[in-house]
């Protein structure tokens, strides 16, 4: 079954109630809950999937029902791997919290971003060559080029964040037996952890409940931009995999579209698949209910072997 982001529902002015009865209502039953619905009331969330049949399986750090201001930047809990002490052990206070909601709400899993290199964030020229490659003006060998360029630079900037990120996972997961943290492949080449930041984070820790989340629209701008293989990140975690989030592209760098066929390799994707692999809608608001219907049809059935519904590609 597939599960769907309360991302969606970012830019809805309907009360949650009325959002949730929704989406009962065309047939999910499970959610995953992230920044949108924090700080959580957990009591009447409680309440609300008691009456409408809905089952909370995994929370996006960060969300609890912590009422501790968020830095403007941080809604996604990336400060577990600043230098910064003060902001390190806020963002782990924020992590800590999110893991007791997920308790108390019965959900299995919480998804962890692991940070970034604070240096190399905001520059204009960066973002300006994403949006050139995303318009088709600019020249596909020379931005991956320039992208690994600029990986190889982040490399050393890297490694003090990745510090910072073992002590706060150290310092929480161990706490937690009864659920697993799945460490997500991000979009930003200066974010954490890259392909090989992630096998040595994984080792380091030695936790039995920290493993990986494979975000399908992240891995498959990586290698659009020409950093890895989407592929990679499966071949090489696939045995610590927890959990997908599903979406499209619809260009070489926007995603979070409603799967349609030829916006992802879904195909390759369901060959990583378990039967207890958490498998979560990640779409954004943009996209129209019909969309996002027709994009969970299609991968239920194409999951599960059967003939897809034939459809258009969707489109926000």
């Amino acid at each position: 079954m597939l599960a769907i982001s309360t991302a969606w529902l970012a830019r809805s002015e309907r009360p949650l109630e009325e959002m949730l009865a929704l989406l009962a209502g065309q047939g999910f039953r499970e959610l995953e809950l992230n920044f949108v619905v924090h700080p959580l009331d957990i009591e009447r969330m409680q309440r609300l999937c008691g009456r409408l049949g809905l089952h909370v399986v995994s929370l996006h750090n960060i969300c609890s029902a912590l009422t501790e201001p968020v830095a403007p930047d941080d809604q996604y809990g990336d400060n577990l791997a600043s230098l910064s002490e003060e902001e390190r052990r806020q963002s782990v206070m924020h992590l800590r919290s999110t893991a007791e909601a997920a308790l108390r709400l019965g959900a299995r899993a919480v998804v962890v971003h692991s940070g970034s290199v604070a240096s190399l964030k905001g520059e204009n020229a960066y973002f300006e060559m994403l949006r050139a490659f995303a318009a088709g003006a600019a020249d596909a060998g020379h931005v991956r080029a320039e992208m690994r360029r600029r990986m190889a630079a982040r490399q050393t900037l890297g490694r003090p964040h990745v510090e910072q990120l073992l002590r706060s996972l150290s310092e929480v997961c161990a706490d937690f037996p009864q659920l697993q943290f799945g460490l997500e492949c991000r979009y930003h080449y200066y974010s954490l952890p890259s392909l090989d930041e992630l096998g040595y984070v994984l080792d380091r820790l030695g936790l039995p409940n920290v493993g990986y989340w494979h975000d399908c629209g992240h891995a498959q701008v990586q290698e659009n931009l020409g950093l890895c293989r989407h592929v990679d990140w499966l071949e090489r975690y696939g045995d610590y995999l927890i959990g997908f989030h599903l979406h499209g592209l619809g260009d070489p760098v926007h995603d979070h579209y409603a799967p349609a066929p030829g916006n992802m390799p879904f195909e390759m994707i369901r060959d990583y698949m378990r039967e207890d692999t958490l498998r979560v809608l990640e779409l954004n608001p943009g996209n129209s209910l019909e969309s996002v219907l027709a994009g969970r049809d299609y991968l239920q059935a194409l999951f599960a072997g059967q003939p897809a519904p034939q459809m258009e590609q969707a489109i926000p």
